[in-house]
């Protein structure tokens, strides 16, 4: 078995439902650098992904469901360097399975159409066929830039408070001043990743 940091790692770019003729409804995972099928539903896959990321993706949709006036199809945020778009991959086979995939979008290359078809493609040319408009496609794909925007100002906003915390100070900095400094510090750069 493998363990979750081996399958959400940081080359992770898709994540895609797949139907296997023998095992049913599975996912296929895209890196930067190959793919992996797991025999677990994507809606499976993706409540794993947010929990090895301590990720509270319900919160997450209340809040961006009033910033961007939808309710579906919400970018799952993570983190500013792990953000997910979600764009319609197929048509569901049975009742409970997945229609959406899940794109990186600092990893996305380009949204185009050709021949009536809408394709995405990412930086390592891998490229998907989309059942959606170009238009639909291109206002998830900018909702989604909206929200790494969104994330970007909130970790520049902390990174702002901090300095003046510790500017406002007249007293020699203690060890545990520099610690908290540093915790935040971390924090900062691990949802920077």
């Amino acid at each position: 078995m493998q363990k979750s940091d081996e399958i959400y790692d940081e080359k992770l770019v898709a994540i895609i439902p797949y139907y296997d003729s023998i095992l049913g409804n599975s996912t296929k995972l895209y890196y930067t650098d190959g793919e992996k099928l797991i025999y677990k539903t994507i809606k499976t896959v993706i409540r794993n992904l947010c929990i090895h990321y301590q990720f509270d993706m319900k919160a997450s949709n209340k809040y961006y469901s009033k910033m961007l006036s939808s309710k579906s199809q919400l970018p799952v945020a993570i983190s500013t360097g792990l953000i997910f778009i979600q764009l319609k991959i197929r048509e569901p086979i049975g009742k409970d399975d997945g229609a959406m995939g899940f794109f990186k979008l600092s990893f996305i290359d380009k949204i185009y159409s050709t021949n009536g078809d809408v394709i995405i493609r990412l930086k390592n040319m891998n490229e998907f066929k989309l059942l959606c408009t170009l238009n639909t496609a291109e206002k998830q794909f900018k909702n989604g830039q909206l929200v790494e925007k969104l994330h970007k100002d909130v970790e520049k906003d902390k990174v702002t408070e901090a300095l003046l915390y510790y500017q406002k100070e007249d007293s020699p900095a203690m060890k545990s001043d520099i610690a908290r400094l540093f915790m935040k510090i971390d924090d900062i750069l691990e949802k920077i990743k």
